[in-house]
């Protein structure tokens, strides 16, 4: 007969068959520790490297020529924007091996995080490129259009002016927010409201300057022909 097996002899066949599991995870968080100290260095050197060229390019003096400088004076151009798309590039190229890390430690909530955050950025980066370009675009807009009611001596050339810029932002808002993926149906209804509204505002306005340009030409008219 066998003899029964004593407490020693179960830990011990226990810590055995514990063995290999034990040490494919020290292998692994071995490993994983190793990407993340690899991806560290990668991601550092990717943030010198877009410092680097950003300070180069001379974007400052581009704007410059481009007229759009004023929009960042108060922002310390060269320096913070070098470093703010620098840190960007850190922790996008870092979020990568953090990423690949916690695969390796079977980790998959953490993994699935980090890859809805990964595919997050690119389109954040986007809506604030867009609203950037809404702002610089409105103010470009506004002052054409300020220019262009004032040649007609429209007494409320600012008023016009300041709606269409307006009008130009909050469509760049309402398509950032798109962009984001953030209630698209309920930005949708809003946008079309919005576009409604001012379509009708817009409409009454020039019917209503329509008519004074109209008295203004027959009257300028009527004074030629008496002379």
């Amino acid at each position: 007969m066998n003899q029964p097996l004593s407490l020693v002899d179960v830990l011990n066949n226990y810590l055995l068959s514990l063995y290999p599991t034990l040490l494919n995870s020290f292998f692994n968080l071995l490993l994983a520790l190793v990407v993340i100290f690899v991806g560290w260095l990668v991601s550092y050197f990717f943030k010198l490297l877009v410092e680097l060229v950003f300070e180069r390019a001379k974007f400052k003096e581009l704007l410059t020529k481009a007229n759009l400088a004023q929009y960042f004076e108060d922002f310390s151009f060269e320096e913070r924007a070098s470093k703010i798309l620098g840190d960007a590039a850190f922790w996008f190229v870092f979020l990568i091996f953090l990423m690949t890390a916690t695969d390796i430690l079977g980790l998959n909530v953490v993994t699935s995080f980090l890859k809805d955050l990964l595919y997050f950025i690119p389109k954040a980066i986007t809506a604030a490129l867009v609203v950037l370009a809404g702002f610089i675009f409105g103010d470009l807009i506004k002052k054409i259009a300020y220019g262009f009611f004032k040649g007609f001596e429209r007494k409320s050339a600012d008023f016009s002016s300041s709606i269409i810029k307006w009008s130009i932002v909050v469509f760049s808002l309402v398509t950032a927010l798109n962009v984001l993926g953030i209630a698209n149906e309920i930005i949708n209804t809003l946008l079309f409201g919005f576009v409604l509204f001012f379509g009708l505002a817009g409409g009454l306005a020039f019917g209503l300057g329509g008519q004074d340009l109209a008295r203004e030409v027959l009257e300028s008219l009527r004074n030629k022909f008496r002379k």
